[in-house]
């Protein structure tokens, strides 16, 4: 299992997460379908929920293209909340969710988590 799925599946147990849309806008989603419509091939674009993305850190004060060796690893999802917590107080325990997720797996990166609301709950 991915990383991506692996988050995906940690957020959907969250409490206060009552669903993980795709990571893409809509506007996104609908292009990448008519782009794979129009391909050579009949495969079906599957649905981003968790983007990931990683890059190296420069070394602080010094010039970008030192590499320190940490990387950063970058999360972006977009949730919806139950409404049984408050929005942003859901969003922060899915943030810190995500780094002790990631950390546990890659001591060596740093974190950062993006988490949009985009529907909440009452």
């Amino acid at each position: 299992m991915s990383l991506e799925d692996e988050l995906h599946q940690l957020v959907l147990t969250m409490e206060g997460v009552s669903t993980v849309y795709s990571a893409d806008p809509l506007w996104m989603n609908v292009l990448k379908q008519v782009g794979a419509l129009l391909g050579p091939e009949d495969d079906d674009v599957p649905t981003t929920f968790v983007v990931c993305s990683e890059e190296g850190r420069p070394a602080s004060g010094g010039p970008a293209s030192v590499d320190t060796g940490r990387t950063l690893t970058t999360v972006r999802l977009r949730i919806g909340t139950s409404g049984a917590q408050p929005a942003p107080v859901v969003a922060k325990l899915v943030a810190e969710g995500i780094r002790a997720h990631v950390c546990a797996q890659r001591p060596d990166a740093e974190v950062k988590a993006v988490v949009e609301i985009a529907a909440i709950g009452l």
